[in-house]
């Protein structure tokens, strides 16, 4: 027997058998902590991101301003769920003030939108609803007591304003009388053919549709809506500005 020979035959041999330490760099692959978004988020301690984790961890509202192309678009207030190194984010229970992006030929008109004319804006629609309740609650307050002495003069007043009107109505009526004894003068509109006068009526009608369907509505960009959302993921190029809610 040649042991040279069989030291190289167990060499060869030993090729495909597993090496202890493959073995134990695959039982760490299989034991590896998943990476994702939860469990970076601890990573970003001692930086701005680091103060979003806190957020998160001790369940503290933000306030998040949101922007549009133009500039801010609105205030998104709510508890941080998620968040990524992009800040992109991950809110629930939000609270959302904003108004709509400014289109067409107001875009180069309206003034560009800042947090103050925001919540003024918010402030004065608020009391202007209140306005209108407090007015609709004074008009559906019950009537005055009847009082004989007031009455009385209303009622003579009355009188004389039915007078009045009666005498103005037999007036017109013999106007309207005298004007249809009078004979009629022809006018141009009698002297033309029926043809061109009927053409005449049908262009004044195109004009007027045309005239009723340029009329559309003017629409105020400056209103400010609310509305409540149970989740909402912002995303981080919307995102100009988080901060602590008081």
């Amino acid at each position: 027997a040649d042991p040279e020979r069989l030291q190289r035959l167990r060499s060869l041999m030993m090729v495909n058998e597993p090496r202890p330490e493959a073995a134990e760099r695959a039982r760490a692959r299989g034991r590896r902590a998943p990476r994702n978004v939860l469990t970076k988020m601890p990573l970003h301690e001692g930086s701005p991101l680091g103060e979003l984790h806190r957020c998160v961890r001790d369940g503290v509202k933000v306030n998040v301003h949101i922007r549009t192309f133009k500039g801010l678009r609105g205030v998104c207030t709510g508890f941080l769920v998620a968040f990524d190194k992009f800040w992109n984010m991950a809110l629930t229970d939000v609270d959302e003030t904003y108004r709509k992006p400014v289109l067409g030929k107001a875009f180069y008109v309206e003034p560009q939108l800042t947090l103050t004319r925001l919540f003024d804006r918010l402030r004065l629609q608020e009391s202007l609803v209140k306005k209108e309740a407090d007015s609709k609650a004074t008009a559906d307050l019950p009537a005055l007591p009847y009082d004989p002495r007031t009455s009385g003069r209303k009622s003579e007043s009355g009188r004389g304003r039915s007078e009045e009107e009666h005498g103005a109505k037999k007036h017109a009526s013999r106007e309207r009388t005298r004007s249809s004894s009078l004979p009629k003068v022809s006018g141009r509109d009698t002297d033309l053919p029926s043809g061109i006068s009927q053409a005449e009526e049908k262009s004044t009608a195109g004009r007027r549709g045309r005239s009723r369907k340029k009329q559309r509505p003017k629409v105020d960009y400056q209103q400010v809506f609310t509305r409540h959302i149970n989740q909402i993921f912002i995303r981080g190029e919307n995102v100009l500005l988080v901060h602590l809610a008081h």
